[in-house]
C-alpha cells in the first residue's frame, strides 16, 4: 500500500517505489522538491493515486531490464557489446564448438538460475529435466560463456559512470564455482584499491553502458561487465546484463542519494 505523500512548506520528498531494504535510506535522504517525483528501483508500481509525478526510471523501461529476454533484445537493437545468446526456438543454431554455455531464468536476479552447460549432452540432459518437471523453457535464455578474467559493476547515469568497483572471488572459492561471480564468492573493491587495475579502454566500455541503459529506456541504473585481464592493451568485454535495483552500500547509497536529486531536477528544470 502506498502512502499518502503530505506536502510540507519544503516541498514534496520524492516517491520511492523498491522493495531492497538498502534502498530505505532513500525515502528521507533525498532533497525536498516544489513537485512530486516517483523513482522505481527495480519495481513496475504504478501509484494508484493518480497524482502526476516527474518519472526517474519509468516502469516500461525496468521491465526491459528485468526480463532478461527483452533486456538482451534491446542490447541487440543499441549494438553495444554483449554476449552471443539464443531463445528457445533458437537452441538448433547452438553448435558443439559454442559451449560453454550458461542458461539463466528470464526473471533470475543476483545469479539465481544460472547454470553452466559445458557440452550438447548436458544441454539435452538439462532441457529433458524441464521436460520432465513441467517448465517452460521459453522462460530462459541461453548465453555463450566468455573466460574474460575480470568483471565491474558500473553505474551510469547520461552524464556517465558516477560509481564502480570490482568483483575479486574470493582465495578459497571452488573451482567449479569461479566461472561466476556474486555476493557469496567475491569481495568488492572500490576504484582508489590498486587491485581495481582500470583497463586501458574505460572510457569506451562505460559508453556503451551508457548506450545499454538508454536502449532500454532507463534513466539510472547499473550494469556487470566482463572484461579480459590486464595485460590486454585494449581488452575486449561484454556487458552481462543491467541491474535497475542494485543493492546499496553506504558509499553507494550516499552516490546514488547525490545522482538522484540531480536527475530528479536536471528532468523538471532542463538544466
Amino acid at each position: 500500500m502506498i502512502k499518502k505523500k503530505v506536502k510540507s512548506k519544503l516541498g514534496y520528498r520524492p516517491l520511492l517505489l523498491s522493495r531492497h531494504p538498502s534502498h530505505q535510506i532513500l525515502r528521507t535522504a533525498l532533497e525536498r522538491n516544489p513537485f512530486r517525483a516517483v523513482i522505481r528501483l527495480g519495481s513496475t508500481t504504478i501509484p494508484s493515486d493518480g497524482k502526476e509525478r516527474l518519472q526517474i526510471n519509468t516502469a516500461f523501461a525496468v521491465r526491459n531490464s528485468a526480463d532478461k529476454l527483452l533486456m538482451k533484445q534491446c542490447f541487440d537493437e543499441a549494438a553495444v557489446k554483449t554476449a552471443k545468446w539464443w531463445h528457445s526456438e533458437d537452441l538448433h543454431e547452438i553448435e558443439d564448438n559454442m559451449f560453454p554455455i550458461v542458461v539463466k531464468h528470464r526473471f533470475g536476479s543476483r545469479n539465481s538460475g544460472n547454470t553452466l552447460l559445458k557440452s550438447k549432452e548436458e544441454l539435452n540432459n538439462w532441457l529433458l529435466y524441464l521436460d520432465n518437471t513441467g517448465k517452460d523453457k521459453s522462460n530462459y535464455i541461453f548465453e555463450k560463456f566468455y573466460t574474460y578474467s575480470k568483471e565491474y559493476r558500473i553505474h551510469v547515469t547520461d552524464e556517465g559512470c558516477f560509481y564502480t568497483c570490482r568483483k575479486l572471488l574470493k582465495n578459497e572459492t571452488p573451482e567449479d564455482e569461479q566461472w561466476h561471480r556474486h555476493d557469496n564468492n567475491s569481495v568488492w573493491i572500490v576504484e582508489d584499491n590498486p587491485k581495481f587495475k582500470k583497463p586501458s579502454n574505460w572510457d569506451s566500455i562505460v559508453e556503451d553502458c551508457v548506450n545499454a541503459k538508454k536502449a532500454l529506456g532507463l534513466d539510472i541504473c547499473a550494469f556487470d561487465v566482463k572484461t579480459q585481464g590486464s595485460s590486454k592493451e585494449k581488452p575486449k568485454w561484454i556487458i552481462i546484463e543491467s541491474c535497475s535495483a542494485p543493492s546499496f552500500g553506504e558509499i553507494t547509497a550516499q552516490k546514488y542519494i547525490k545522482e538522484l536529486n540531480k536527475l530528479i531536477k536536471k528532468k523538471h528544470y532542463g538544466i
